[in-house]
């Protein structure tokens, strides 16, 4: 039988970063599909990014495909990420992927965020950096 990814833990600073979304009047992803590809894409890089750096990914839903969807942004972020941002399309779902430095080593080295693509993903992102920034 297979249960799928390990569970991962969403820390305090994540919960922050969901709260602020939400205050924001943007709505996140929840669903089973989500979280799974959040949760192995946290597993999958977690090693990968440098001390003092974050990776933030935004996927638009629903998500299609979602193990070719995190297969392919895995190999996007170990492929080594440009400083700032790549925006892509992925199994026809629209995805950015932020590269954070100056990081904090308390906070989430990867943070996954999904919502509806009429969703602003700019803003998104720029709240998600501020919070791993400490800039409140």
């Amino acid at each position: 039988m297979n249960a799928g990814p390990p569970a991962v833990e969403t820390s305090m600073v994540e919960l922050e970063i969901m709260d602020r979304i939400a205050a924001a009047k943007i709505r996140l992803r929840f669903d089973k599909s989500v979280v799974r590809l959040i949760n192995s894409l946290k597993v999958a890089l977690a090693e990968v990014v440098p001390e003092g750096q974050a990776v933030i990914f935004t996927v638009t839903a629903p998500i299609k495909r979602r193990a070719k969807t995190a297969a392919a942004l895995e190999i996007l972020v170990r492929s080594g990420l440009p400083s700032g941002e790549v925006r892509n399309t992925i199994q026809d779902n629209h995805v950015r992927v932020r590269r954070v430095t100056n990081v904090a080593a308390h906070m989430p080295k990867v943070v996954g965020l999904v919502h509806n693509p009429e969703s602003d993903s700019d803003l998104v992102l720029t709240l998600a950096e501020s919070q791993l920034l400490g800039r409140n």
